[in-house]
């Protein structure tokens, strides 16, 4: 189970996002001694769910593409990463 408190504040309608959506980039990073301070950018969907007016339950979710700037550290002695 993936923790994705830090992207509910960038969805935009059901706070709810498919773990298997998830990509990472990484737009700037700046190291000083055994620290990288990272901006990443994360590329994710929002599942919405909606009412089934047919017989086909597969129309009730649908999805919306959602995108996240996040300032990260890493401890590059311990692979620690704090946000």
């Amino acid at each position: 189970m993936h923790d994705n408190s830090l992207l509910l504040a960038c969805c935009n309608h059901s706070a709810n996002i498919d773990n298997n959506s998830i990509e990472i980039s990484i737009l700037k990073s700046v190291e000083s001694g055994q620290i990288a301070q990272l901006k990443i950018g994360v590329f994710f969907r929002e599942i919405l769910s909606g009412c089934v007016c047919g017989d086909d339950p597969s129309a009730a979710i649908t999805y919306e593409n959602g995108y996240c700037e996040l300032q990260v550290q890493l401890d590059k002695t311990t692979d620690i990463i704090s946000f």
